[in-house]
């Protein structure tokens, strides 16, 4: 079986920066003495989950209950009060929030400093939709509309919370579907006339997808590789099920079992390509045990 990999595959920047901090995380527990922690799961993926619990950091939501020690904040970031919480229980802080979303948390914070109603546009309870819920100014949490859908926006506009001259500003988790964002960014354009989108989509993410699709071109069928709980991973999926190849999701090569071994059998070309959390060495893994049928 021939096995083409997209031309975008493996980390992301944000994911690669976070994966680095780890590492420098445990490096200077281990010279402190000191336990080693990540403010929730590291990344999207059990694997390197593991590998890092396996080095000794310990995956944890809240400081109280546990021993100061050095705790890495994640891409996602977190919410300014869950930061001041580990600050003043003595915590050493190494942020990896990726750039994309401290730029998204900057501009809530200035557009309430200002006066500025403020929208987020992202998936409830993701970690980074959580974190961007969670920004404050000096006077307090900043009062931000959550639309997690058009139907939300819709809702927004029927409920009048906002008129027609409010300054708004907007920001959109980083792995947010691109097309749903299109469609909700293109209705309220139509009903609020000084809003202004901060950021959008991760344009690693949009590219990623573009390339996923010019591979299902290539092939008969396209196995995409990454976490379950990953958003950007399901995005990809969604995507590449609209080019009618059919297309599987693995987290990793255990999920090769015979069964689905035997389903591919006889394709002769599939294509491989994986979520922003996805190591190499799975991708590897994964292409060892196709090319081998």
């Amino acid at each position: 079986m021939k096995v083409v990999r997209s031309k975008v595959i493996g980390y992301c920047f944000g994911v690669s920066n976070t994966i680095e901090k780890a590492g420098l995380c445990i490096e200077k527990a281990r010279e402190e003495n000191l336990p080693c922690y990540s403010i929730g799961q590291i990344i999207h993926n059990k694997d390197v989950v593991k590998h890092f619990t396996d080095l000794g950091m310990k995956v944890t939501e809240w400081c109280e209950g546990f021993e100061p020690g050095v705790a890495l904040i994640r891409a996602h970031g977190i919410p300014d009060r869950l930061r001041r919480s580990y600050q003043e229980a003595g915590f050493i802080l190494i942020d990896s929030t990726c750039p994309i979303v401290a730029k998204g948390a900057s501009a809530l914070r200035k557009a309430a400093q200002s006066g500025k109603k403020t929208i987020i546009i992202g998936v409830n309870g993701h970690a980074e939709t959580i974190g961007l819920q969670g920004v404050e100014t000096s006077e307090g949490p900043v009062d931000s509309q959550l639309i997690c859908s058009l139907e939300d926006a819709q809702e927004l506009v029927k409920e009048g919370k906002f008129s027609e001259s409010d300054e708004i500003v907007v920001v959109v988790q980083t792995t947010f579907p691109e097309k749903e964002f299109n469609s909700i960014r293109r209705y309220l354009k139509t009903y609020f006339k000084n809003i202004r989108f901060s950021t959008t989509p991760c344009g690693a993410t949009s590219s990623r997808i573009r390339a996923a699709k010019e591979l299902a071109e290539q092939c008969d069928a396209v196995f995409v590789i990454g976490g379950r709980n990953s958003e950007n991973t399901k995005d990809l999926a969604r995507a590449l099920e609209e080019t009618g190849k059919p297309v599987y999701c693995i987290e990793n090569q255990k999920d090769l079992d015979n069964d689905l071994l035997e389903k591919v059998s006889g394709f002769s070309t599939v294509g491989i390509c994986s979520g922003s959390s996805t190591p190499t060495s799975v991708i590897r893994a994964v292409e060892d045990i196709l090319e081998k049928l």
